[in-house]
């Protein structure tokens, strides 16, 4: 007499197993990766909000009792970043911005025309190889590059990635070295990629 057996072996339902989990990983990873590109799109927006609206505060009178923006409550009240989420953890500013993947730190002054520093610190190499590759020599306006302005990637190893205006063109020097740069720099958890507005 045969007897029918019904459901699944042990074997079987380790095997569904295996491959529920092999394909939950492969999941995971890709929506890892997914969230980090969105972080950094995000972040390199907001970056280049910053610029536009910091050119636009250098075209423009800032008043009379303006001289420094060097705080999150200064870049709030000129309209810099009105969504800055306020950090004290900060190296070189009074207090900062939170973005998605980093800190962003201002430090400008206005005599007679704006200069300045943006320090944009990342603790990963992956960070800022996806942060400096962004082609912010297109998102930088002209005049900031003269007489000094360039586009630094500073931690254990400090290069210029661009450089002063030559030919009207800001001069790339290291851009097809960037993740080089990016994995020395951030090796011990800290980097920053810097925007130095004409001289400072």
């Amino acid at each position: 007499m045969k007897t029918h057996q019904k459901g699944r072996s042990m074997v079987e339902m380790l095997g569904v197993l295996a491959i529920v989990g092999v394909l939950s990983a492969g999941a995971l990873a890709g929506y890892s990766k997914a969230m980090f590109r969105h972080r950094v799109n995000q972040t390199i927006d907001i970056f280049q909000n910053v610029l536009q609206n910091l050119a636009e505060l250098d075209e423009k009178d800032w008043g009379e009792n303006a001289g420094w923006i060097d705080s999150a409550e200064e870049i709030i009240q000129y309209g810099i970043l009105p969504e800055c989420q306020k950090t004290t953890d900060t190296a070189d500013a009074e207090s900062a911005c939170q973005l998605p993947i980093g800190v962003l730190e201002i430090e400008v002054i206005n005599d007679g025309y704006m200069t300045g520093v943006l320090w944009f610190h990342l603790t990963d190499a992956k960070s800022c190889v996806a942060f400096a590759s962004a082609g912010w020599e297109r998102s930088v306006p002209i005049d900031w590059w003269n007489p000094a302005g360039q586009i630094i990637i500073e931690g254990k190893r400090n290069a210029a990635i661009y450089g002063p205006l030559v030919n009207n063109a800001p001069k790339e020097l290291n851009v097809s070295q960037v993740a080089e740069i990016c994995n020395e720099s951030c090796e011990d958890g800290d980097c920053r990629f810097t925007v130095v507005i004409r001289e400072w």
